[in-house]
């Protein structure tokens, strides 16, 4: 039977298509004006000074190791219940992923938890702001060792609405089809650190010397097109996620099942995520009737692609076999969302 509301969407319209074809009309393939376009852009939103748009998501997390000169013995401090782009990066890398737990009640590790694996050969830690819920990036800059900051799930929120985000050494984003926005594929490094801006750059670019060997990470122009339409629509995008989230928040009270904070319209809400308080084979059989797709927005966690025992990361162990994620993106129709919702509150 054919799914009839899929778990994730990109929100793609006629000015992303005409877009692209213009850069096609103009010959503009590769990375050219239209990325730096895009660059600015990000540059404005973020508020920091240098951004380079990336090939992938691993990409970019890549090049903010190389920046960082981490290499074999060196350690980086990622949470288990993580996306796997720096875990793959850091293997190029040939370093060390030390990973941490996520803390009791929370989707990311706490700063405490991280100060107790830092050890001399720790190079750096990566946090993220999963789903949509930012973290206090202030803590996190008072660990006295690079932080790279990942704002994949809140992209597109005003620095000026929560002054303790944008604050770690190197920002990394993802813009593959399921985030914020999209480019395809795709990602972007930012700093506001001269150095590790000219390192990026050189590595990203593709011209090998001596010192920098070039890895030629650069987003096309084509990509660029898509991704400055998405950006210009960004905040109608939060917008329609807050008013989605806020509709699932009152169909949830009705149930016994979690979601781990409240709604709060400071909230990006890239993900829905909640604690289904069932067993999964129940689960899966009542939305799968519903014609609705959930998924596991974290799956495996960190620790089993490591192969290392989940009794030692138990919440993120529980969290990548029991969290889900309801369907929430900007083309939802109201009826798909009423649908959704009558859905969640059914399920008891």
């Amino acid at each position: 039977m054919k799914m009839g509301i899929v778990g994730s969407k990109p929100t793609i319209t006629r000015k992303e298509l005409e877009g692209v074809l213009d850069c096609m009309i103009q010959d503009e393939l590769t990375t050219g004006t239209t990325v730096k376009k895009l660059e600015a852009h990000c540059a404005q939103m973020t508020g920091m000074k240098f951004c380079l748009a990336t090939s992938s998501h691993t990409a970019a997390y890549h090049l903010a190791f190389k920046a960082l000169d981490i290499a074999s013995g060196d350690e980086v401090i990622i949470p288990s219940y993580f996306n796997s782009a720096p875990l793959s990066a850091l293997q190029l890398c040939g370093a060390k992923p030390v990973l941490v737990d996520i803390d009791d009640g929370a989707f990311s590790p706490s700063v405490e938890q991280i100060s107790e694996l830092v050890s001399e050969r720790t190079r750096a830690v990566v946090v993220g702001h999963l789903f949509g819920f930012p973290l206090d990036m202030e803590l996190f800059s008072r660990l006295n060792i690079p932080v790279i900051e990942d704002i994949s799930h809140i992209f597109g929120k005003d620095r000026g609405e929560d002054v303790n985000i944008f604050k770690g050494s190197i920002l990394v984003s993802s813009f593959s089809p399921e985030m914020m926005i999209t480019t395809g594929n795709g990602g972007m490094v930012f700093t506001a650190n001269s150095r590790y801006y000219s390192q990026i750059r050189d590595y990203r670019n593709g011209a090998p010397s001596a010192a920098i060997p070039g890895f030629d990470y650069t987003m096309t122009d084509l990509q660029g097109a898509m991704g400055i339409s998405q950006v210009l629509k960004i905040k109608n995008f939060i917008k329609r996620r807050k008013d989605i989230a806020k509709i699932y928040y009152d169909a949830l009270q009705k149930t016994p099942h979690q979601s781990i904070y409240s709604f709060n319209d400071d909230f990006t809400y890239q993900s829905f995520p909640i604690l289904f308080d069932s067993i999964p084979e129940k689960i899966e059989k009542f939305w799968k009737k519903q014609n609705i797709q959930i998924f596991k927005p974290v799956q495996p966690a960190l620790h089993d692609y490591c192969e290392l025992r989940g009794l030692d990361y138990p919440r993120s162990d529980r969290f990548s076999k029991k969290l889900f994620s309801l369907p929430i993106y900007p083309t939802l129709t109201r009826k798909e969302i009423e649908k959704v919702a009558r859905a969640l509150s059914m399920f008891v």
